[in-house]
């Protein structure tokens, strides 16, 4: 994993929906949408119903999620999803 890169695990109900290394993130938190780029400061948030995004050098992946919590502390994230 570069510096440019960070981890994301995205998890719903006993199963992986993610797994990888992306360039970034797009959540929708409680709050509006908000981008996670490698080394963000630490963050926990809860989530609301909407699209996620995980952005990786060959592209684009989102997932339909109805709530949740995100955390990051800068080298990974991880989302528990609804």
């Amino acid at each position: 994993m570069s510096e440019n890169n960070m981890h994301v695990s995205v998890y719903s109900l006993g199963k992986t929906l993610y797994e990888g290394t992306v360039a970034s993130a797009t959540l929708p938190a409680e709050d509006g949408v908000i981008g996670i780029l490698p080394h963000h400061v630490p963050l926990m948030t809860a989530l609301k119903s909407g699209q996620m995004a995980v952005h990786t050098e060959t592209g684009e992946q989102t997932f339909s999620i109805a709530g949740g919590f995100a955390y990051t502390d800068g080298k990974y994230l991880v989302v528990l999803a609804d």
